[in-house]
């Protein structure tokens, strides 16, 4: 085995701190996606129609061009005529995968690294290509922890993983 540095040992320890953390909040998302996927399915659309226009109704009649206003308006009503079931079938599907492969993370499943990789590759590149499209800054935000993440599960793989010149049976 390799002998490191303190300065490196300490290094190790940080990234991997940030990894877990990282893995860790993908879990948290995960589940919170999962639970809105049962809100939306369960809450009917004429619902979040009335309750935007209970909220945002005094806002409009002061500044009717409010940006915030308008954009929670536009979204309650694509919400209502676009099909609520396609957007609770992805955060269900988006949620238990990433539920699915942290745990594989957290068990040291070898191929839950790759296959993670792999969905935060697609899913960062679906939420930087929307979010960049549409102006939705919260979706670009998403995108580059996405890729910040994958960066550090590669890391993390080949350190985990990875075969050394000096190992036995080489």
């Amino acid at each position: 085995m390799e002998v490191l540095p303190a300065t490196e040992k300490g290094r190790e320890k940080d990234i991997r701190w940030i990894f877990d953390i990282g893995i860790l909040l993908k879990a948290v998302n995960g589940g919170l996606e999962i639970v809105v996927a049962f809100l939306v399915l369960v809450i009917p659309p004429s619902f979040v129609l009335t309750l935007v226009a209970f909220i945002t109704g005094g806002e409009l009649t002061q500044d009717p061009d409010d940006p915030i206003v308008s954009g929670l308006i536009s979204a309650a009503h694509a919400f209502a005529v676009h099909t609520h079931y396609l957007f609770a079938s992805y955060l269900l599907l988006h949620g238990a995968v990433k539920i699915i492969l942290v745990t594989g993370i957290f068990m040291g499943k070898k191929i839950a690294y790759p296959l993670l990789m792999i969905a935060l590759a697609l899913f960062g590149t679906y939420e930087a290509y929307r979010g960049l499209t549409h102006y939705e800054i919260l979706l670009q935000v998403f995108a580059v922890f996405d890729f910040i993440l994958l960066i550090l599960t590669a890391y993390e793989y080949r350190r985990r993983y990875s075969i050394h010149p000096s190992s036995p049976g080489i």
